[in-house]
């Protein structure tokens, strides 16, 4: 593999400083951003920024391991699951759902269980990933949800491998 959990954060928190400092210099943003750095001297409180810039963190990286096994990758963001719910990449067959530091809360899990269903309705696999979940009763809630073999904590040894071969495995087939 091209990465593992700790390239891929590294990436993360470099292009999320510079999401930060490119955003903080746009004229229409720079009170907002000079209060927020007087108030904590970090822009990692910036809502909506993390998560967005850990996604597609993941996706340049998938992107290239995909493109290493000499897949054409075929990734869509945001795809509509159902309603107004969506997944953060389909990649082939497969629906991912991102967060870089895990569930919220344990009932969060269960809302996971519901995504999964419909995403196989629709003929998709669906992946849960995240850069760390902190939170012990969380990590189990998520597993026991989605099984194992569909969580993917990289902050794990060999996660990153494991989901790419994943991703790999069920790119185009139907579940």
């Amino acid at each position: 593999m091209q990465y593992n959990g700790i390239d891929i954060e590294n990436e993360y928190k470099k292009n999320l400083s510079d999401a930060q400092d490119k955003l903080a210099s746009l004229s229409v943003t720079k009170e907002y951003f000079s209060d927020i750095r007087n108030k904590n001297d970090s822009l990692l409180g910036f809502k909506g920024l993390n998560g967005w810039v850990y996604e597609q963190t993941i996706r340049y990286c998938l992107c290239e391991e995909l493109k290493k096994f000499g897949k054409a990758p075929n990734i869509k963001e945001q795809e509509q699951l159902y309603g107004r719910t969506k997944v953060d990449l389909l990649v082939g067959k497969v629906a991912i759902e991102i967060k870089v530091s895990g569930l919220y809360n344990k009932s969060d899990a269960e809302k996971y269980r519901g995504y999964s269903t419909k995403a196989k309705e629709k003929g998709w696999y669906y992946f849960y990933l995240t850069q760390k979940e902190g939170y012990p009763p969380y990590q189990i809630a998520i597993k026991s949800v989605l099984g194992e073999e569909n969580t993917f904590f990289l902050n794990a040894e060999n996660d990153w491998e494991r989901f790419v071969n994943k991703v790999l495995k069920h790119y185009e087939e139907k579940p």
